[in-house]
C-alpha cells in the first residue's frame, strides 16, 4: 500500500507564517530591500535542555515556533529620497540561545514600583521569569513574562513604564505582522509614548495604526483591514528544514 505526502517548498513556508506581509511590503514604492532570513529548527534536544536549564515549559506555540525555525528576522528600507535609504522595518525573534534570563529587568521592575501612575505592569512572584524576546528599538524590551504556569507579553520602557501586548506569542506575532514591522510599534499598541520620527513614519505608511481604540479592537480592526487572516499556531509545527525543496514523496 503506497500514499503520497506533499511537502511544501521553504519559500511557502515563510510566505505562510508571515501571512503574505512580504508581498505587501514590496508593492509599495517607498519601500525596498525586504529580506526574511532563513533559519534552521531547533531539534527537541535543544528545546529540552532550555526548558531544563530554566525550569519553565515554553508555551506550546513558541515551542512550535522554535521547532520550526530558531527565531525570526525580517526587514525592510524606506526610501527618503533618490539618493537615501535607510533601514526601517523590523520583526525580530530572539534565538532559542538569546532567549535569556534578563536581571536588568528585575531593576527596572523595581524602579518601576516606586513612580507613580505608571500603570499596569505584570504581577511577579517567587516563580516569575523574565526572558528578552527582543529589543524595541530606542524604547526598551519585549518581554515573555513566566508566572508560574501562566506566560504573557509586555513591553517594558527604559524609564521603567510597562505595557501589555499580549496573551500568547501566536497573537504577539501576529500584532508584529499587523503593525509591519515599524519602529516602536508595541509602544504605540500598548498607548505608551512614541518616537516623534517614528510617529511620522505611521503616518505616512499605515496612519490607521494610530487610531486611538482599545488595544484588541484596535488590532483585529487592523488585522481585517489589511485583509490578514489568523496565524494558525499549527503552522509552526512542520519543520522548515524538511521544506527547502517542493517534492512529492511517495512512501511504501
Amino acid at each position: 500500500m503506497s500514499f503520497c505526502v506533499d511537502l511544501v517548498s521553504e519559500d511557502s513556508f515563510y510566505e505562510n507564517i508571515t501571512l503574505g506581509v512580504t508581498k505587501l511590503l514590496e508593492s509599495d514604492p517607498r519601500i525596498c530591500n525586504v529580506s526574511v532570513e532563513r533559519r534552521a529548527p531547533c531539534d527537541r534536544v535543544a528545546l529540552s535542555n532550555w526548558e531544563q536549564r530554566h525550569s519553565a515549559v515554553l508555551p506550546e506555540d513558541l515551542r512550535n515556533f522554535y521547532g520550526s525555525s530558531d527565531g525570526f528576522q525580517l526587514t525592510w528600507h524606506y526610501k527618503y529620497s533618490a539618493d537615501e535609504i535607510l533601514p526601517v522595518g523590523s520583526i525580530r525573534v530572539n534565538t532559542l540561545n538569546e532567549l535569556c534570563l534578563s536581571s536588568s529587568l528585575k531593576d527596572l521592575l523595581d524602579f518601576s514600583m516606586t513612580r507613580q501612575n505608571t500603570g499596569p505592569r505584570p504581577v511577579l512572584n517567587t516563580k516569575s521569569k523574565v526572558f528578552e524576546l527582543d529589543i524595541c528599538r530606542y524604547i526598551g524590551k519585549v518581554c515573555l513574562v513566566y508566572t508560574g504556569g501562566s506566560w504573557s507579553i509586555w513591553l517594558a520602557t527604559r524609564e521603567g513604564a510597562w505595557g501589555w501586548l499580549a496573551d500568547s506569542f501566536t497573537h504577539y506575532f501576529r500584532m508584529a505582522l499587523v503593525h509591519l514591522g515599524l519602529p516602536g510599534w508595541q509602544a504605540a499598541f500598548a498607548n505608551l509614548p512614541m518616537i516623534p520620527w517614528a510617529e511620522q513614519l505611521f503616518l505616512l505608511l499605515a496612519p490607521h495604526l494610530l487610531e486611538k481604540a482599545d488595544s484588541e479592537n484596535n488590532s483585529a480592526s487592523v488585522n481585517n483591514e489589511t485583509g490578514l487572516n489568523h496565524i494558525d499556531p499549527n503552522i509552526f509545527k512542520t519543520s522548515a528544514r524538511h521544506h527547502k525543496n517542493a517534492t512529492r514523496h511517495n512512501v511504501t
